[in-house]
């Protein structure tokens, strides 16, 4: 009798077991499937953003905790809430790390993500987005070395103001990119420059830069034509001011700057360097004043297409990106070049229209072109989320600019 209770028994624990088994199947299967739904919504999900990068998409957490909250107690949804709440901030972390943003000379030109930064007027396919921007090819050329200065100690963060430079090497290294570079002709004569400067020169140059907020307003460049009156926006001084500096008190690098641009002015301002430009553009004509120009266009500068001062011969612009500028600056920042029908069909409050080609804002990079009747050219508005833009500017003239070799009174009450 005893046994034939004990195997009733077994009997009955087993197909409870079964029972127990079978339910906690089924159960898997339906959590599952709910959380298969839960998951489409948490899971993560990339998009290009504006900045140029890859970036998460942001998550509807109200309808993950609605799929999560069904069958659940109070003290569960809290405990949900608190989850949630954690997920956010882990989500915010990975967004920061995915999109960092890379330093000024780390970024490269990248076709699909220029082709975003092309107005659909201008009409340009994935393949041509090449010729219509003019850029540097990371793959071809030399990565800028950043570590290098011409003062003693690495980068140049040695107390030290002994600085040491080759003006022969710096020239010979300016002609040598002046002459690599292509020739275009379209929509007329110009030249787009990669690695001009030697890499310690350039990181000088970037490095002692001259304080934004120390530069004198081009109160001269809103003169109230179309398209300029956001031109004033630009604060620029001549290097040569620079070199008259004395008081350390508002600007404590001004000694090292000093020295930097000295080298610079050397440099660009060579007989070779004027030579290469303008036998590269075949120009014959005599330049009788020049400028050296550093500047900086704060938030809210644009200038519309213009041809410039006929009584300009040359100009040349060199980029100097910073690591606060977006990335999408890459494509936004440079000069854009028009043609004459471009100018005639502008818009006619901001003087913008359409680019037949853009310049690529990348670091140590540089254009020039002869100035004519139809040197139209133009710069987009410069976004406060993108940062100021940093340029050197060089102009050959044809007759003798009052002050063309030292721009006004330049920084201000700075000068001794």
């Amino acid at each position: 009798m005893q046994s034939k209770r004990n195997a009733a028994r077994a009997i009955f624990t087993v197909f409870a077991v079964a029972t127990v088994a079978i339910a906690a199947a089924a159960s898997v299967i339906y959590l599952s499937r709910q959380s298969a739904n839960a998951f489409n919504f948490m899971k993560p999900m990339t998009a290009r953003s504006d900045d140029g990068f890859v970036a998460l998409m942001d998550f509807d957490f109200d309808d993950v905790k609605a799929v999560t909250k069904v069958g659940r107690r109070k003290e569960d949804d809290e405990e949900d809430d608190i989850d949630i709440r954690a997920m956010k901030e882990t989500m915010k972390e990975e967004v920061v790390l995915i999109a960092k943003k890379k330093k000024a000379h780390e970024r490269a030109f990248d076709r699909d993500i220029a082709l975003l930064y092309v107005s659909s007027t201008d009409n340009v396919s994935v393949t041509a987005v090449g010729d219509y921007f003019m850029y540097c090819n990371a793959s071809s050329d030399k990565e800028l070395d950043i570590s290098v200065s011409g003062f003693s100690g690495s980068s140049g963060d040695s107390d030290s103001t002994t600085y040491t430079y080759n003006t022969r090497n710096d020239v010979k290294h300016i002609v040598d990119a002046i002459h690599s570079a292509s020739l275009n002709r379209e929509p007329f004569k110009s030249s787009y420059f990669c690695n001009v400067l030697p890499d310690d020169l350039y990181n000088d140059m970037s490095k002692y830069f001259p304080p934004a907020h120390e530069l004198l307003r081009d109160a001269r460049a809103n003169a109230g034509q179309v398209g300029r009156r956001d031109a004033d926006k630009r604060f620029k001084c001549s290097a040569f001011d620079i070199l008259k500096l004395r008081d350390q008190k508002k600007w404590p690098n001004v000694l090292k700057a000093k020295k930097v641009w000295e080298r610079a002015t050397k440099a660009l301002y060579a007989p070779s360097v004027k030579l290469a430009l303008f036998t590269k553009f075949r120009i014959s004509k005599k330049p009788m004043s020049r400028d050296f120009r550093v500047q900086s266009d704060m938030s809210g500068f644009s200038i519309g297409t213009h041809p410039d001062n006929r009584k300009k011969i040359l100009t040349f612009q060199l980029y100097i990106p910073q690591d606060q500028n977006d990335e999408n600056s890459v494509y936004t920042y440079g000069t854009c070049l028009h043609t004459q029908e471009h100018h005639k069909n502008r818009n006619k409050i901001d003087g913008h229209a359409p680019c037949e080609k853009k310049m690529a804002f990348l670091a140590n990079s540089a254009y020039a072109f002869p100035v004519t009747r139809s040197s139209f050219h133009s710069v987009e508005k410069v976004a406060k989320t993108k940062g100021v833009r940093k340029t050197v500017m060089l102009n050959w003239y044809s007759y003798v600019m009052e002050g063309a070799q030292s721009m006004g009174t330049g920084l201000l009450d700075i000068l001794g």
